[in-house]
């Protein structure tokens, strides 16, 4: 299982693979949704399962095929990788055995056996002779929850200043290395200890199961720079259009099945815009220049490269224009099928006059005009 997109920008999932492969059949899933991007840019994603599924099922997944278990990441630390294989091992069912590469390229990065029997440890001499990757061995996985209840989420390895993200939407900022997401009987956030919540994010949260949100936190989603990246051109005619309102990875399939995508949101609208220009989908961005930070700090500097974004829809509040946007446009839905299709600047304007009484201006690529 590959984790995030930093083992796979840096090369060595495609390392490990290829060494994996000299011991017999591999099959490869990837864990989460935040690697997807990096997994097109590598050329990767004809040989890597993506099915959305948490890095949990994934693992069950992959147990019931696999003679062994591998788990491919790259933490912000040593401490917080063993943290997150550690939670996943303790909510993967039917595994109690890993191989973890963690941090492979790193001083304190190598591999790590959980509970390992011989098979196991074949692997991880042969990993280590192939890559030159150190093996330390954890005899134990703790099964309590360090404290946690059925009412609240404890965040392991988090630092000060990292974004809280719970189903890919940010609701709130860490001021320790101490949180806790505190939720009520209902499955409503309604506190962050030892962080500062974001309302506007715990509103769009909404209810939620406690026990199976996923949560991350870190200052950025990609900390890597691809070494290429491959780009699509939308199509000439619109005809499928989208609505993405946040978690834009998590929305994949639904996007290579539509010609363009309206998303709301800076931080939405960049990660709409990296996987528009990787699968040819053209992205019309409702923002309000707020962004959270998970890309940028400054949405315009980020999209300045985007091949497939038609245009950025500078609104008062964003989450107000998307609300007018999926009631007057979307009809309430998330798709509409036009007929007959439109071409991209058609589609602009129709989106334009839905928002404009909130419309503040439009920038078509890095050009801005009046509303």
């Amino acid at each position: 299982m590959i984790h995030g997109p930093t083992v796979i920008d840096t090369g060595w999932t495609e390392r490990i693979l290829h060494s994996l492969e000299r011991l017999g059949e591999v099959r490869a899933k990837l864990g989460g949704t935040t690697g997807y991007v990096a997994l097109l840019d590598a050329g990767l994603d004809s040989v890597v399962e993506f099915d959305r599924k948490l890095p949990s099922e994934c693992l069950s997944d992959l147990n019931e095929w696999a003679d062994v278990l591998v788990l491919t990441n790259h933490g912000k630390s040593r401490e917080s990788g063993l943290a997150f294989a550690e939670q996943v091992l303790s909510r993967a069912e039917g595994v109690d055995s890993l191989v973890q590469v963690e941090r492979p390229g790193e001083p304190d990065g190598g591999i790590v056996l959980w509970n390992p029997d011989d098979v196991e440890r074949k692997v991880a001499e042969h990993l280590q002779k192939d890559l030159g990757l150190e093996i330390t061995e954890v005899r134990t996985v703790r099964t309590d929850k360090g404290g946690e209840t059925e009412r609240s989420r404890r965040i392991a390895c988090v630092e000060p200043g990292d974004l809280i993200l719970v189903n890919g939407i940010t609701v709130g900022v860490a001021e320790s290395r101490n949180v806790e997401l505190v939720f009520d009987d209902s499955g409503y956030l309604v506190e962050i200890r030892g962080g500062r919540i974001k309302p506007e994010g715990v509103e769009r949260l909404g209810q939620v199961d406690p026990e199976r949100v996923v949560v991350k936190t870190d200052r950025r989603l990609r900390r890597t720079e691809p070494k290429r990246r491959r780009v699509k051109n939308g199509p000439a005619r619109i005809r499928r259009i989208l609505l993405i309102d946040h978690d834009a990875e998590r929305k994949v399939e639904d996007m290579r099945r539509s010609d363009a995508v309206v998303s709301v949101g800076d931080d939405t609208t960049c990660v709409c815009a990296e996987l528009g220009d990787r699968l040819g989908v053209w992205v019309i961005g409702i923002v309000d220049l707020d962004p959270d930070g998970w890309v940028r700090d400054d949405t315009r500097e980020s999209l300045r490269g985007s091949e497939n974004l038609m245009a950025l829809l500078v609104c008062e509040r964003d989450d107000d224009a998307g609300e007018l946007v999926r009631e007057r446009f979307f009809r309430g839905r998330e798709v509409k099928v036009l007929d007959p299709p439109v071409t991209a600047g058609d589609l602009v304007e129709e989106v334009k006059e839905c928002v404009k009484e909130v419309l503040k201006c439009v920038y078509h690529k890095a050009k801005e005009t009046s509303a």
